[in-house]
């Protein structure tokens, strides 16, 4: 009985040295947790993504074919906003545009913009598959990927001069 609590002690305190190393190493790493990015504030604000986006959208009107037929569009807009009232971080009223385009593709752009080529409406399967990449771009919007691209060339514009 006595070499039973012996082994037993014994173990408990082998057990507890290597757990007292090892867990101080798991410790440090919280304090280096990688850097998720910045909230770009200090570079673009709301307001001038807003304006920026204003300017775009003039560009997209006078150079991209534009489909205007209403019942595409507020089906669009109806899915899109849909989308935009389970999103976080929505700091942008957002708009939905349906350009004339044999690629499937879509993108996003400042001022919660999201521009859908008609491929891409044309050749889902469903509505998910659409809402998907819907879902996507508004991402792009909300977490201001723009915004932080631009501070991140801002940042390393030095770099390159170099």
């Amino acid at each position: 009985m006595f070499r039973q609590l012996k082994k037993t002690l014994v173990a408990t305190v082998i057990a507890s040295l290597t757990l007292g190393s090892i867990l101080p190493a798991f410790a440090d790493t919280a304090d280096t947790l990688p850097d998720m990015g910045t909230s770009a504030g200090s570079t673009l604000s709301i307001g001038q993504e807003m304006q920026m986006g204003d300017y775009y959208v003039r560009q997209l009107r006078g150079s991209a074919p534009l489909i205007n037929d209403p019942l595409l569009v507020q089906y669009i807009n109806g899915l899109g906003m849909r989308l935009v009232s389970h999103a976080n971080s929505v700091r942008t009223p957002f708009h939905f545009y349906l350009i004339n385009n044999d690629q499937i593709n879509a993108f996003a752009f400042f001022g919660g913009n999201v521009v859908l080529h008609s491929a891409l409406f044309r050749y889902s399967d469903n509505e998910s598959e659409l809402a998907s990449v819907m879902a996507h771009e508004i991402s792009h919007v909300t977490q201001r990927h723009l915004a932080r691209a631009m501070e991140d060339q801002k940042r390393n514009a030095p770099l390159t001069w170099v």
